[in-house]
């Protein structure tokens, strides 16, 4: 294997020529090598389409996820082959880049997030609900039913309110006060209805950027400052009002000048820490229907998504009208990974096609206005076609309406009009691949909005890390839902064993029990003293709860999802149950276990384990993200564990030692 190789200075040499210097059609698809990987008992086998005329070579490079690692050089491929294997054990992933090279041109790339009976974390992230005073009352249930389901699916939620009059400076000033002070700091933001809307930038040919779709004066006037959420999300960077002087645009909003609320960065300053959604129906009329009305929709069939409800087939479309541009590359990365390539079609119209039959992901691109696209179809469109137009997310790119705080703006009907989020992919290319292995929504949005050169942008109208960059809908959403357990009940509670029981679900046949503790935000799994993390049993009974209290227990459906990024355990919302526990019978049986040295460097000693069949030693950050599991069988009474530690871990962590003789965790610093 080669040393850690920088690609993205040849690489953008080579992805920039197919922009401007490709004459065939169907440019998007030409630069996008479409990755999908095959379930392989052996490890993590990528293919990608055979091409018999190539003659060149593709090249593998790979990363962890989660360590903020470069991507590093694996190996070539013969231009006769289309696949590569990588031997793994179990759970495992990583993160690809192959690129297809001829005569040191890359003529196209593509990334995948690869998975192996991968296992998600089931604990998510703290998320902020930002949500218009207006709805506190109209909407109270569904607010409160959302609560529910994102504290079900592993999100700690809190809760901040702002009125449409406010000032965008007064709301974000008040939400970096309550993220500065809370102990497990906030990394998502779901924007709730008319929230104020921060505007910013330069957008002029005189400017510091063009317009992202690239109308400058004469030529549609799109200049000025553009709506600007990322503002809310960027929690360190700098903000001015005091430079631009620009009122070229045709719409008075757009006009920006000194200390006039609007901002004058047309980047943002620092990177994005908040994944952030907005859902906001706000000035449709085309719908006929109030913008409450229509949150309440919203939320009602996110609701039924989450529930496992909807059905959707595995499949997703692309109707492609800009073939000479590079914008539908966003649709060729990101759905093979979702769908697998075979079931990505690009030859059917977009409405006709969803009206007709349903999709779990559309792109459709074309030249447009603030709510329509050329070739796709209208806002009216979407409201028209209300209740039969089927799709889940969808992705469209034209003109104008990637300014979404518009009338009857694209964007936001298509939200209205069934679909539970889009976005403006393209200008510049959107990353979200990572949903194929279950992140959510909001996860892929960030990365978009914080690249610049860690994943090739589509060098579209310097479009990258602009303020515009905008997910409409709800970030915690993930790609496949599993309808949850029915009647989980506590049968019985006795010292140290708990008894659940349960109906089962239709959609899985696997279970994992969890322990929640919703003050300190864990979600520790029952089970993992058992030799397993998952049962088929409809019952199960936690031997190991010493502890005498209030216990909240939570059992999810899980299922082997295969997409097209490999397998990973996806696990349902929680059917949860509360029990107060009595325990008389005391039990630490871990309790003279110590670590040293600490702060340690390469290696960690673990002293005193007690007998067990087995023991499981896993370290966290501080974030709750998983650095290193190692288990082990010790067959002796006060053993001393010698744990190795890669160099590349470094920081304050937690080590926890799990057995069949209790929990106990250790802080400690890794330099």
């Amino acid at each position: 294997m080669e040393n850690r190789y920088n690609f993205l200075k040849s690489l953008l040499v080579g992805v920039l020529f197919l922009q401007f210097g490709l004459t065939q059609a169907q440019v998007a698809k030409t630069q996008v090598l479409s990755l999908q990987v095959i379930p392989s008992s052996s490890g993590i086998n990528i293919t990608w389409p055979n091409d018999a005329n190539f003659t060149g070579t593709y090249s593998v490079y790979g990363r962890p996820m989660f360590l903020n690692k470069t991507f590093e050089f694996f190996n070539n491929v013969p231009s006769t082959k289309n696949t590569f294997l990588i031997s793994t054990g179990g759970n495992q992933q990583m993160e690809f880049l192959v690129t297809k090279t001829l005569n040191g041109t890359n003529q196209s790339i593509g990334y995948i997030w690869a998975g192996n009976n991968f296992m998600p974390e089931f604990k998510k992230n703290h998320i902020v609900l930002l949500i218009d005073s207006q709805f506190i009352h109209p909407l109270k249930s569904e607010i409160q039913t959302l609560e529910n389901d994102l504290m079900k699916s592993g999100w700690k939620i809190s809760k901040l309110y702002a009125g449409r009059n406010e000032k965008p400076l007064n709301v974000k000033s008040r939400l970096k006060s309550f993220v500065d002070a809370q102990k497990i700091r906030p990394k998502t933001l779901y924007i709730i209805g008319h929230i104020p809307v921060p505007y910013s930038g330069f957008y002029s040919s005189t400017g510091s950027r063009v317009p992202p779709d690239g109308h400058i004066e004469g030529s549609g006037n799109h200049t000025g400052a553009w709506p600007a959420d990322l503002y809310y999300g960027d929690l360190e960077g700098i903000w001015s009002d005091y430079t631009v002087d620009c009122t070229t645009g045709s719409s008075s909003r757009h006009h920006n000048k000194p200390n006039d609320g609007k901002f004058d960065q047309s980047t943002v300053p620092s990177e994005v820490e908040l994944e952030i959604g907005r859902v906001d129906f706000y000035d449709l009329p085309v719908f006929n229907s109030s913008d409450t009305a229509l949150l309440k929709d919203y939320l009602n069939r996110v609701h039924e998504w989450k529930m496992g409800n909807v059905t959707v087939k595995k499949r997703a479309l692309i109707d492609n009208n800009f073939l000479s541009l590079n914008l539908a590359s966003t649709g060729y990365h990101n759905f093979p990974c979702f769908v697998g390539i075979d079931s990505v079609n690009d030859q059917l119209d977009y409405f006709t096609a969803q009206t007709t039959g349903n999709y779990l992901w559309s792109y459709g691109c074309g030249a447009g206005s603030y709510n329509s696209c050329n070739g796709i179809g209208t806002s009216t469109d979407f409201s028209t076609n209300k209740g039969s137009f089927s799709n889940i997310f969808t992705v469209l790119a034209g003109s104008f309406f990637g300014d979404w705080d518009s009338k009857n703006n694209l964007l936001r009907s298509s939200l209205a009009g069934g679909s539970l989020a889009s976005c403006w992919g393209g200008i510049p290319k959107w990353y979200l691949h990572h949903m194929g292995l279950g992140m959510n929504i909001g996860y892929g949005a960030k990365i978009t909005q914080n690249n610049s050169t860690e994943y090739f942008n589509g060098a579209f109208n310097q479009s990258d890390k602009g303020v515009f960059i905008a997910l409409m809908g709800d970030p915690t959403l993930t790609m496949n839902q599993l309808k949850p357990v029915k009647n989980l009940t506590i049968e019985s509670t006795n010292n140290g064993a708990v008894k659940l029981r349960w109906s089962k679900s239709s959609s899985a046949s696997n279970y994992i029990i969890y322990r929640i503790d919703t003050a300190n935000f864990t979600y520790e799994g029952a089970m993992k003293n058992c030799g397993s993390s998952n049962t088929t049993d409809t019952f199960f009974v936690d031997e190991c709860n010493w502890g005498t209290g209030t216990y909240l227990y939570g059992v999810a459906a899980s299922k082997l999802d295969t997409t097209g990024s490999g397998t990973y355990w996806n696990q349902s919302l929680l059917e949860i149950a509360s029990v107060q526990h009595t325990n008389s019978t005391l039990k630490d049986g871990l309790a003279e276990i110590s670590i040293s040295p600490n702060p340690a460097k390469g290696f960690i000693q673990i002293k005193n384990i007690p007998q067990s069949n087995e023991t499981k030693i896993t370290i966290n950050g501080v974030d709750g993200r998983i650095w290193l599991q190692k288990t082990i069988n010790n067959n002796y009474e006060n053993q001393d564990f010698t744990l190795p530690i890669p160099s590349e871990l470094q920081g304050l962590c937690i080590v926890t030692i799990e057995s069949n003789l209790g929990v106990k965790s250790i802080q400690l610093i890794l330099n």
